[in-house]
């Protein structure tokens, strides 16, 4: 399960592991050489890709990265009131980016799932009417064939108008069975570009 999860994301967790490693030298270079004011910002970009690609782990991720800020400005900063606040400040800004954006990704996702879960549904109800459809056309044949069978012993003028019915409820049959073609290639279409009905 686990490997399975890391091959699937794995562009994901080099590109992570990657900002995250950059950030930290970055962080060390600035706090050893007093710069206190830009590297704050570089920890945003491996805090906003965790919780954009890992909604569920990205809390936990986020956390982990900003106690790592925390870490880096104890051990290489300078200490003053003024510099501990603000690293604090921080320490709860990447925190809460994590979790707002982690929600979100998490809730967009779920949209996109559901989304695509009633198209696919939506589809199969099509098949199911298509092949509902062409049943129904074949049983209703059938008997109008044997109407017309059936009426050979009447007179003309009943002959005639049932005759003349059973050709309208063909020629409806007919135009239904042109819709259903029509619909058959929609169906083809959908199923070509966009997937739907594969599993």
């Amino acid at each position: 399960m686990l490997n399975k999860f890391i091959r699937g994301n794995i562009i994901w967790i080099y590109l992570i592991i990657a900002t995250s490693l950059a950030v930290v030298l970055i962080t060390v270079f600035s706090l050893s050489h007093g710069i206190n004011d830009i590297f704050p910002y570089f920890f945003l970009i491996p805090v906003l890709l965790t919780a954009y690609a890992f909604p569920h782990r990205g809390i936990t991720v986020t956390i982990i990265l900003a106690w790592i800020y925390i870490v880096l400005v104890c051990v290489f900063g300078t200490f003053s009131t003024k510099i501990i606040a603000t690293h604090t400040a921080w320490f709860f800004i990447f925190v809460s980016l994590g979790i707002v954006i982690s929600h979100f990704a998490e809730s967009s996702r779920a949209g996109k799932t559901q989304v695509e879960l009633l198209k696919k549904e939506a589809f199969q109800q099509i098949e199911h009417n298509m092949e509902q459809f062409s049943i129904l056309n074949d049983q209703i044949r059938n008997p109008l064939q044997g109407i017309l069978l059936d009426i050979t012993t009447l007179d003309e003028e009943t002959k005639t108008s049932i005759s003349d019915k059973v050709t309208t409820i063909e020629k409806i049959l007919d135009a239904l069975e042109e819709r259903h073609l029509e619909s058959e290639k929609v169906r083809k279409f959908l199923q070509k570009y966009y997937g739907f009905g594969k599993n």
